[in-house]
């Protein structure tokens, strides 16, 4: 039972932070949407933080898996490894809203600083990962694998900030084609 009490705590996190303005998440709107006392809440979770520490940890394990994966394929080349991983991203947050104010940091206040590091270090990583994808094509790509990397990170990031400034209403899925047909030519030789 404990674990599904933490489970719905999560996923009632996920829901609050699409539906409203992050900083109006409170552990009192929490319990209620949960359908606990706040006494409850606190029996799972130690503090907020270890709250927004835990949903930021399913989402991080969530796309770093499937980054993995992508890595791993041995049929798939460079360049289209780095454009799954790029669609997979922006419909995973497509599909879960709520994370995208936790991966803007938006979500996340002074006493989070924690888990504000540890989105820091999701970017690191994933930077890092398309930058080894890259590597193995620096005969293909217009830039180093580093700034190249960079480029689609900031592109992330940016997504995720408009998605989240136009209150969810616009769908990334809308304009990834274009937003890829951009990076490719910026990245990748003809």
């Amino acid at each position: 039972m404990s674990k599904d009490r933490k489970q719905i705590i999560l996923q009632s996190l996920a829901k609050l932070l699409e539906e409203r303005d992050a900083t109006k998440v409170t552990t009192a709107s929490l319990a209620k949407e949960s359908g606990i006392t706040e006494a409850a809440l606190y029996r799972h979770f130690p503090s907020k933080r270890s709250i927004f520490l835990e949903l930021f940890t399913f989402c991080d394990e969530t796309i770093f898996q499937k980054v993995g994966e992508i890595k791993k394929e041995a049929s798939i080349e460079p360049d289209e490894k780095i454009r799954l991983i790029f669609f997979f991203f922006i419909i995973f947050l497509e599909k879960n809203k709520g994370f995208a104010r936790i991966l803007s940091r938006e979500a996340l206040g002074p006493n989070e600083k924690n888990v504000i590091d540890a989105v820091n270090q999701f970017y690191e990583r994933l930077e890092l990962a398309m930058k080894q994808i890259l590597a193995s094509q620096k005969e293909r790509i217009q830039l180093t694998p580093g700034i190249s990397s960079h480029l689609i990170t900031s592109t992330i990031e940016g997504i995720i900030s408009r998605f989240i400034r136009n209150g969810f209403k616009e769908m990334p899925s809308g304009y990834i084609e274009n937003y890829w047909s951009l990076l490719s030519r910026s990245l990748f030789k003809n």
